[in-house]
């Protein structure tokens, strides 16, 4: 009997079977696009992410070695902030508006004109903006009036897929408090909030902690997929709090780091710390998957996406030889900046710069070029410009009274050795290489295995599942002498801010 997780993603949707000692069986994932017709305006249509679940569980399904080990109960990691309206009959009514949609700034300002931002913050963990759903709620009651009044519910992504695999609609706590609506130390919606804006507490679907089960997949869908098994459906979580619980975050004061796309840092609390200092700089605090803790986020929307951007732009050379050697170009790039001289400084900032500084106007920069500086003096900046920014926001994080020791790394960034050692150079910090793959998808499966009764304990489990690779210890000598580039770092951002948006 294995286990199923599944990562809904802004990119695609990826479904890895796990047998209950916590190895993959099978993965397969598919893309898909964005829809973004109109500057500010991204959306994802709900039945094109839907189709291609389908078309994933019937590949899994029909390899042999699920087959001999048939799925028994599933979960799913999401992409958060984001919601989708349905009518009675299950039809969906307009597309999902994503997180990085312009829309929703006026219903945004409404919520703190009439509840107040510090205890918006307070009630939810989200500082107040206007990617989450609650506003995108409001947007449809006043712009798409006869929308909002054929909604039945309003669902995000772990919500609709779990209708439409034949539960009732249903979300976890982790999901539900990244709507803004959602009371985060009482685990229920926040009718302080929902009625003071007008909106009928009815359109948001039950919520549960995670590893819940709260149906099982429909007998006719259940054969169209190739379900040999009944399968059980069980609530995962919101993406940053499973990815957390895949790197094995389990304890207060425990931090992963997930760099891929972005960079996002998730450290592990007891308590959610409700400072107007943490909000103004945009640390939210969510519910965890794990109960009785919660998950502070760090942002930087610029992370592996900056090596895209080189690899595509300045790294012609590098593809060639790349392929020439039949290695990964992305590897052969970050060891380069192992032969730096004069590295620039660098501020990573390509598309707007996110906690603490909470600018979204801000633009990358490159200081310090001269005719002595070469490619993988720009590689070794981009490293460092980047943590950089993590050291930044551990440092805040820190004020708040948790102390960190440890960072546990995951995603496309943590293969590169080179980038790791720079890392804890840079922060002061142990960084720990993980043994894992697919955290999301593995932290769901967990949850399905836990929600269904194969596994006692989701700590216990993901612990036995989640071994570390390498350990890289600071040099602290580097350290100390990193301590004039990181102020550099600081001074050049202020600058060149003052007076104006870089």
């Amino acid at each position: 009997m294995s286990l199923l997780g599944i990562d809904l993603g802004t990119s695609g949707i990826k479904c890895v079977a796990y047998n209950s000692d916590g190895l993959p069986i099978k993965k397969v994932y598919r893309e898909y696009s964005l829809f973004t017709p109109d500057i500010g305006t991204v959306e994802l249509d709900p039945e094109i992410v839907w189709e291609n679940l389908k078309k994933n569980l019937i590949e899994l399904n029909s390899y042999e070695a699920v087959k001999k080990d048939a799925v028994t109960a599933l979960s799913i990691s999401v992409s958060g902030d984001e919601a989708l309206p349905i009518d009675k009959n299950g039809k969906v009514l307009y597309n999902t508006i994503m997180s990085m949609d312009k829309r929703g700034r006026d219903e945004n300002n409404y919520i703190n004109s009439i509840i107040g931002s510090e205890k918006v913050f307070k009630l939810t963990g989200q500082p107040p903006d206007s990617i989450y759903a609650l506003n995108r709620l409001l947007w449809f009651k006043n712009k798409m009036p006869k929308i909002y009044e054929n909604t039945y519910k309003f669902l995000c992504w772990e919500d609709f897929i779990f209708y439409r695999l034949g539960a009732e609609p249903s979300t976890d706590f982790s999901v539900a408090c990244r709507t803004l609506a959602f009371d985060i130390t009482k685990n229920c919606w926040s009718e302080n909030i929902i009625n003071k804006v007008g909106i009928d507490v009815s359109l948001f679907p039950k919520a549960y902690p995670s590893g819940t089960i709260v149906g099982e997949v429909s007998d006719k869908l259940s054969k169209e997929l190739g379900f040999k098994n009944k399968v059980e459906i069980v609530t995962g979580g919101f993406d940053q709090c499973c990815a957390a619980l895949g790197a094995g975050i389990t304890e207060n004061g425990m931090v992963s780091l997930g760099t891929g796309t972005m960079e996002v840092m998730q450290v592990c609390f007891k308590k959610p710390k409700f400072s107007k200092k943490m909000m103004d700089e945009g640390y939210s605090f969510n519910t965890h998957v794990l109960k009785d803790l919660y998950i502070c986020l760090s942002l930087n929307f610029n992370g592996g996406v900056i090596f895209k951007w080189y690899r595509d732009t300045l790294g012609f050379e590098e593809k060639i030889k790349a392929k020439e050697q039949n290695i990964e170009v992305y590897d052969l790039i970050m060891d380069s900046a192992k032969n730096s001289n004069f590295p620039v400084l660098f501020l990573p900032y390509f598309e707007g710069a996110q906690t603490p500084w909470k600018n979204p106007s801000a633009t990358g920069t490159i200081l310090g070029l001269t005719l002595r500086t070469k490619k993988e003096d720009i590689i070794r900046g981009i490293m460092e410009g980047i943590t950089f920014d993590l050291r930044l926001n551990l440092e805040k994080i820190q004020e708040s009274g948790i102390n960190i020791d440890a960072i546990r790394v995951t995603g496309g960034g943590a293969r590169s050795d080179t980038w790791l050692q720079f890392k804890a150079d840079i922060t002061g910090k142990v960084i720990h290489k993980l043994d894992i793959d697919e955290a999301g998808c593995m932290s769901a499966a967990v949850l399905a295995g836990y929600g269904s009764g194969i596994f006692n304990s989701v700590s216990e489990t993901i612990n036995n599942w989640v071994k570390i690779k390498k350990e890289f210890k600071p040099d602290m000598e580097k350290y100390k002498k990193y301590q004039s580039g990181y102020l550099q770092f600081i001074d050049a951002y202020k600058t060149l801010s003052r007076g104006r948006k870089i």
